[in-house]
């Protein structure tokens, strides 16, 4: 984000908002206007509760990714991270393209394999996460084009992703034993299949 240079007057769109830790980063580091979505009310619940007194404020809806209830040429930013892989995923991108100004960009981290999986592979990764495909790099340019993308860069990043800093945990009450295990599961899925699991950075212009 550092090399984006957000101006203060461009209008923002943080898909898949989860807790809003990156709508309080954008709005406070870029003093820009940020809207965030985000489909779950707990996650739309916890958003709240961290933004409450965030300055510049956060305009925070429950919405769905693939029917966005914004006008055309909306949005000078579009980010969604790890979002769109779990959507139907040229739906999402077309809603993108929809909602992002012509002179705008769309900045995306997403699952990638390294290569075509295994059909066990892939039924494991449905079974784990509820997702329907992991694409290679090729066709996630290739369903950013079908959307509407023309000039497509792939953002050199680590091999390993550096977990950021979060000082205000606000874990749920009673949490069921059966998501920890899932949370075990994935954690185990990406030690195992890392070399062919891994993620892209797509930075997308329509022009």
């Amino acid at each position: 984000m550092e090399t984006e240079k957000v101006q203060p007057r461009e209008s923002v769109l943080d898909v898949g908002c989860g807790t809003g830790q990156t709508a309080a980063f954008l709005a406070e580091r870029f003093h820009c206007q940020v809207t965030a979505i985000d489909n779950h009310p707990i996650m739309i619940a916890k958003a709240k509760e961290r933004l409450k007194n965030n300055t510049p404020p956060i305009h925070l809806i429950e919405g769905d990714a693939e029917n966005l209830r914004f006008a055309d040429d909306s949005f000078d930013l579009v980010i969604a991270e790890s979002v769109i892989v779990f959507t139907n995923i040229s739906k999402t991108l077309s809603e993108l393209a929809r909602v992002l100004k012509n002179t705008g960009r769309l900045l995306i981290i997403e699952m990638t394999a390294e290569q075509i999986l295994p059909v066990a592979l892939q039924k494991e990764i449905r079974k784990l996460y509820g997702i329907e495909e992991v694409l290679r790099e090729e066709e996630w340019i290739s369903k950013l084009q079908l959307a509407g993308f023309t000039k497509i860069e792939i953002i050199k990043t680590p091999p390993a992703l550096t977990p950021s800093e979060i000082l205000d945990i606000n874990q749920s009450k009673n949490i069921q034993s059966k998501f920890y295990d899932l949370l075990d599961e994935h954690q185990q899925f990406l030690l195992q299949y890392n070399h062919l699991i891994s993620y892209r950075v797509f930075k997308c212009h329509l022009t």
